[in-house]
C-alpha cells in the first residue's frame, strides 16, 4: 500500500455551529489532515439554531487560537473568495452546518470534492431545520447523511449514511443533538476513505425525495382545531426556540413548551381551544381530547404554564408571531 499523505481541507460551517465546532477539533487534530482555512458567517450573522443556548461556541476564535485562516464572506460565491480558497489548494471541502449555497465556480475549486454531512436521512428531509421537520412530522426513521455536493440542494450523490431510529416523543432540540453525535461519528468513520480517496457514491432516489423550506410563524402556531397528538408534535418541534405560540382570547400571545396529551380526561368542550384548571393545571382543549399544558416562556424562562387572569379559550384564527 502506498503512503498516505496530508489532505489538505477548508471547513465551512456557521460561527457558533455546535456541529462545526467538533469538526474543526478532529480535523485540526487528525495526522494526516491539513486543515488549511474556515469559511464561517459574516460579521454580525449567528446561526439562529443556537442563538441563547449555554456553552456558546465560536468557531472564529477557535480557528485563530489555532493558527488557521478564518475567511468570514458576506458572499461565499464571489470571485474574490473563490481566489482566495482557490490559493489555499485544498484537496476537500467539508461543510457541517453552513447555510449559504455553493455554486458551481466554487465547487469547482477543490481538487477531489465537496462533502455535505446533512443531519437528515437524504434525500428525505432536504433543506431547512430538518430536525424540526422531522419532530412535526412525526418521523421515527431518520439518520445523518454525507454526500457529495452538486448544485441541487442537498441532492447530491451519497456518499455515507447512519441510521438513527426516533421514538417520536424527541424535542428538536433532542434530534438536533442526536444528530450532532451522529454526524461526529459520520466523520470520523469517513476520514479515512476521504484521506485514502478510496470511497463509493450511489445516486439518491428521486422519488423518494422531501424538501422543507425554512420554518415560519404560520409553522409555529398551535391550532387548537388539531388532534391533541398534531399539537403535541408542533410544541415538540418548536422547543426551545423559538417555540410553538398561540394566541388567546384576550390578544395575548403564550409560548408553550412543553404539554402532555391527557385524552378525553374532562367531557366534550363547547370548542376546541377552551381552558380548564382543575387542582391548580391548566388544561386546553382540542378538536379530539384534553391537553395539559406544563410549561411556558416567561421572557426566555421555562416557567409553569398559567394564563393572563380572565382568559377562558385560545384563539383558534392564526395570527403571526407578535402581531395582536
Amino acid at each position: 500500500m502506498s503512503e498516505l499523505h496530508p489532505i489538505r481541507v477548508v471547513l465551512f460551517s456557521e460561527v457558533n455551529s455546535k456541529l462545526g465546532s467538533p469538526f474543526l477539533s478532529i480535523l485540526a487534530e487528525h495526522p494526516l489532515v491539513q486543515l488549511v482555512g474556515v469559511v464561517t458567517s459574516p460579521p454580525g450573522k449567528l446561526c439562529p439554531y443556537f442563538i441563547g443556548e449555554e456553552d456558546q461556541v465560536d468557531l472564529e476564535k477557535q480557528a485563530s487560537e489555532r493558527g488557521i485562516p478564518v475567511f468570514r464572506a458576506a458572499k461565499v460565491n464571489d470571485p474574490a473568495v473563490i481566489s482566495e480558497l482557490a490559493a489555499l489548494e485544498p484537496d476537500y471541502f467539508l461543510i457541517g452546518n453552513y447555510q449559504q449555497i455553493l455554486r458551481p465556480d466554487i465547487l469547482a475549486v477543490p481538487t477531489v470534492t465537496t462533502v455535505n454531512f446533512h443531519p437528515s436521512p437524504l434525500p428525505r428531509y432536504a433543506g431547512w431545520a430538518p430536525f424540526f421537520w422531522m419532530v412535526r412530522e412525526g418521523e421515527l426513521d431518520s439518520g445523518v447523511t454525507a454526500i457529495d455536493v452538486t448544485p441541487e440542494i442537498d441532492g447530491g450523490p451519497v456518499i455515507m449514511q447512519k441510521p438513527i431510529r426516533l421514538t417520536g416523543h424527541e424535542t428538536a432540540l433532542e434530534v438536533r443533538e442526536s444528530h450532532t453525535m451522529a454526524n461526529v461519528a459520520l466523520l470520523r468513520q469517513l476520514l479515512p476513505r476521504l484521506i485514502a480517496r478510496e470511497y463509493t457514491t450511489s445516486p439518491q432516489v428521486a422519488d423518494l425525495r422531501s424538501y422543507f423550506s425554512k420554518p415560519e410563524d404560520r409553522d409555529y402556531w398551535l391550532d387548537f382545531t388539531q388532534p391533541s397528538a398534531a399539537i403535541a408534535r408542533t410544541v415538540r418541534a418548536g422547543y426551545r426556540r423559538p417555540g410553538a405560540y398561540v394566541s388567546t382570547d384576550r390578544g395575548d400571545q403564550l409560548t408553550i413548551l412543553t404539554v402532555e396529551d391527557v385524552g378525553r380526561k374532562f367531557p366534550e368542550p363547547d370548542a376546541p381551544g377552551m381552558l380548564r384548571v382543575e387542582s391548580g393545571a391548566l388544561y386546553a382543549a382540542s378538536r379530539d381530547g384534553w391537553l395539559r399544558l406544563w410549561s411556558i416562556d416567561v421572557k426566555g424562562e421555562e416557567q409553569l404554564a398559567r394564563v393572563p387572569d380572565g382568559t377562558a379559550r385560545f384563539d383558534t384564527r392564526f395570527q403571526a408571531r407578535g402581531d395582536t
